[in-house]
């Protein structure tokens, strides 16, 4: 188990307590290889973004598998909170039912499809598929799960033309209160592509828990302070290394 305090100041340091747990606790045994400064800079780069998803994912009542956002007051429900202006996924069916009222629909997929995101010093080109589903939708409460399908990120930097790739499939389940979430992924496959054309893979099987230090502080688009507590296996492979 390893455990992340939530503040922006220590969300590089909780990526590297991340590294470190996972070199403690992949085996048992002595390791067999060492990692390249090249190879730790691109674990710590992945791992960096996978810790920020965590909270990311639980900026919706700790009912987001997936970054979420609620979409305009007027309609009330969930929709993805990667479609900032000039990225706007096709949704299907248009109109999905929500048999319990809560924000979360029985079932919509996104289609990232010809998605681009222009910022000040790269691009970044979204495909592939969330599917949004409701777990209990005959019960009016806080939980989604998420499923990504190919669900890619390519980044091409502006002035030095380099580029990355981010390949996401699997699932994510959360549900929580406004006090605690919990969070589970099973068997989630990212898929990395580095600016030096070299390549790795992280599966990871993750059970984490978010405890507000004041009960009853989350809220629908905010995490407060808190502590993650995240147990569960990685396997990162790099080559033939893993």
């Amino acid at each position: 188990m390893f455990v992340l305090k939530q503040s922006t100041l220590t969300l590089v340091a909780g990526a590297a307590a991340v590294t470190l747990a996972l070199a403690a606790c992949n085996s048992s045994e002595a390791p067999t290889f060492m990692l390249t400064q090249s190879d730790a800079q691109s674990m710590g780069q992945a791992l960096t973004a996978e810790v920020s998803a965590l909270n990311e994912g639980a900026t919706y009542s700790g009912s987001s598998g997936v970054p979420l956002a609620a979409a305009p007051a007027t309609s009330g429900e969930v929709t993805p909170a990667s479609t900032p202006a000039g990225c706007t996924p096709t949704k299907s069916p248009a109109s999905p039912a929500n048999s319990d009222g809560d924000p979360v629909p029985d079932s919509v997929r996104y289609d990232f499809a010809g998605c681009v995101i222009s910022q000040p010093t790269e691009t970044i080109a979204v495909s592939g598929f969330i599917d949004i589903l409701d777990p209990t939708p005959t019960a009016t409460d806080h939980a989604v799960k998420s499923v990504y399908t190919d669900f890619s990120r390519s980044y091409t930097e502006l002035i030095s033309g380099k580029t990355g790739t981010i390949v996401d499939n699997g699932s994510r389940t959360v549900s929580g209160s406004t006090s605690v979430l919990q969070r589970a992924e099973t068997a989630f496959r990212t898929d990395y592509t580095f600016a030096d054309g070299s390549t790795a893979t992280h599966l990871k099987t993750w059970s984490s828990t978010f405890t507000a230090d004041v009960p009853g502080t989350i809220r629908p688009d905010s995490l407060p302070s808190g502590t993650w507590n995240v147990t569960g296996t990685s396997t990162w492979t790099k080559g033939t290394s893993s």
